[in-house]
């Protein structure tokens, strides 16, 4: 704990600026659970509401980072032409590289990481967000 000596006119303009953050993140907060719980409030993005965007308004953007999944196999991106199957061990491979694989094995799998090896029914497709 650090104790700074203030004199009273500071310990109050200190108290009154604290005093006045606090407001503002109670009637921002209030504001938001208003706006998020009327019984007409869509799941969808909130930014897609014009109440919350005026209310993100003064708000710094985030930095937005999007990652690619990249192919184990065929080093080619997996998106919604080509998309991710995960295998019964965990990892993932794209549909293009794991139907090639089948085709040439009688619909069996080996996982190149791990030597499992599987049918393509135990494939399971994943859902890119």
């Amino acid at each position: 704990m650090i104790c700074i000596s203030l004199t009273d006119d500071r310990q109050h303009s200190v108290l009154e600026l604290l005093l006045d953050m606090l407001s503002k993140c109670l009637l921002f907060a209030f504001t938001l659970f208003s706006l998020c719980y009327k019984d007409d409030c869509t799941k969808e993005d909130p930014l897609s509401q014009e109440s919350f965007r005026k209310l993100a308004l003064p708000l710094p953007f985030s930095k937005q980072h999007h990652s690619k999944l990249v192919c184990f196999i065929t080093k080619e991106l997996m998106d919604t032409e080509n998309p991710p199957q995960v295998l019964p061990n965990g990892y993932v491979y794209s549909t293009k590289a794991l139907e090639e694989m089948a085709k040439r094995n009688d619909g069996k799998i080996t996982c190149p990481r791990t030597g499992l090896v599987c049918n393509y029914s135990e494939v399971v497709k994943a859902y890119i967000s």
